[in-house]
């Protein structure tokens, strides 16, 4: 592993001392940190340090953008003494800082919200990817005739992806618990109950059932997040209610089975319904917008990169993965990618006609990466974002492609990230072909576009 030590003690330095990181997490390619103090942020003292790609703030984080090794960056940062002994200082009073009024509204709704989205569903991510490579294998040996759909074979590796969709309420409640600050294994029994095939046949939704001699309209929780995130949240509260007032010898038994047998109907006769409410409307206002498929695709096409770029993808993908468990394909998930293999197109052309070593170096890298596991941040931030043409050719480009998906009706019945390793995830999609066609697409004029706007010399950063 290589010594990462000058540049996590630079990083450190640059978000204000170890004294002022509350909690740092990661994901594919950033530090995600959450500090005591968010003025003692240097995004230009962070910028300027030498393996660094960019900064940003966002969903309730203060990011720095590594790039793909990112982990082993982490892990070095969590070794180092001063990062040890600041954390265990913070620890003691990290529930003090989360319940000091002006932290708090310093942080607005929609950041707090997509904090949350993102602490609940991120570490889901790369395993849904995964399924989706595997069931799109699978899926494409089926329809080959080499392997027979009603078998084993098939329903083990289709299981892959399709167990995650099904049994999201189990999976959601345990990081549900741990954002929430309850136990987490309450919360995965509580997930685990209501999807019990005892109960979860008895719950059709739209039916009705009855529950302890209760009537009322029943909602099935497979592939569903709302209902599960209310139980957690509301059950949380209850859960620090009884630390509070039970005697500290009755806690180790009272507390779980009080927070289940109290909360597990209530999941099934309030959360759910609750859930569903909220869900069809969340439908609702999706057909709306949908309603003409070929300008989402457009959309979505154009700006989802930018989307994930500042981390609000959170507060969209869970409703498209739901819209995708309920019906079985959508469309916006798979134009969303199209941004992506733009962005791959200007970093190639930036690679070949750039003046620059450096910079040739720097969009050959990206390029490599966004190719092979479709990570965009280090071609945004180290290419694309320098100059405003080059955003305007990422736009233009990745709409355009959207349009062709939107007019061949392209959708996605996986969830998988663009690039080679996640490919096969496609295979199953609506339309492949043409979906095929939109990646041509986007790749040409993207690297059309900025292989002009180069030797023009309208894009004088690379010249």
């Amino acid at each position: 592993m290589k010594d990462y030590t000058k540049l996590v003690q630079e990083i450190i330095a640059g978000v204000g001392g170890a004294d002022n990181i509350t909690d740092c997490i990661h994901c594919a390619t950033r530090l995600r940190f959450t500090l005591k103090d968010a003025s003692k942020f240097n995004q230009e003292e962070l910028k300027a340090i030498q393996g660094v790609l960019g900064t940003l703030v966002g969903s309730g984080y203060y990011q720095v953008l590594i790039g793909t090794h990112v982990g082993e960056v982490y892990a070095q940062l969590m070794e180092i003494a001063e990062m040890k002994e600041g954390r265990l200082k913070n620890a003691k009073i990290v529930a003090e800082v989360k319940k000091d009024e002006k932290s708090e509204k310093k942080t607005g709704l929609l950041d707090r919200f997509s904090k949350m989205m993102s602490d609940v569903y991120a570490p889901y991510i790369p395993i849904l990817a995964t399924g989706g490579i595997a069931s799109g294998l699978i899926g494409l040996l089926s329809n080959m005739g080499i392997v027979d759909s009603s078998g084993l074979t098939y329903q083990t590796f289709y299981s892959i992806f399709y167990s995650l969709i099904y049994f999201f309420p189990i999976l959601l409640a345990f990081t549900a618990g741990k954002h929430f600050k309850c136990n987490p294994y309450v919360a995965v029994t509580l997930g685990a109950a209501i999807m019990y095939p005892g109960v979860a046949d008895l719950l059709v939704t739209g039916e009705k059932a009855s529950l302890l001699g209760i009537n009322f309209t029943a909602y099935n929780f497979s592939g569903s997040f709302i209902p599960i995130l209310l139980s957690v949240f509301c059950m949380s509260y209850f859960e620090k209610w009884l630390k509070k007032v039970l005697p500290q010898m009755t806690q180790f038994i009272l507390v779980p089975f009080l927070c289940l047998v109290i909360f597990v109907p209530l999941s099934i006769l309030v959360f759910g319904p609750l859930g569903g409410l909220a869900a069809n409307g969340i439908n609702a206002v999706y057909d709306i917008v949908s309603a003409n498929g070929i300008l989402v695709c457009v959309v979505f096409g154009a700006f989802f990169a930018l989307v994930i770029l500042f981390g609000m993808h959170w507060a969209v993908t869970p409703i498209l993965l739901g819209v995708m468990a309920e019906q079985g394909f959508e469309p916006a998930l798979a134009a969303g990618g199209m941004g992506n293999y733009a962005a791959l197109g200007i970093c190639l052309a930036v690679a070949v006609f750039a003046k620059n070593t450096g910079d040739k170096t720097t969009a050959g890298s990206a390029a490599f990466t966004n190719a092979l596991c479709g990570i965009t941040e280090p071609g945004l931030y180290g290419i694309i974002l320098r100059s405003k043409w080059l955003l305007g050719v990422m736009v233009v480009s990745g709409a355009t492609a959207g349009l062709i998906l939107g007019i061949g009706g392209v959708a996605a019945t996986n969830f998988s990230f663009s690039g080679i390793l996640a490919f096969s995830g496609w295979f199953g999609c609506v339309n492949f072909p043409m979906y095929c066609v939109g990646i041509i697409v986007a790749i040409v004029l993207g690297f059309g576009f900025t292989a002009f706007l180069v030797k023009s010399g309208k894009v004088k950063e690379y010249n």
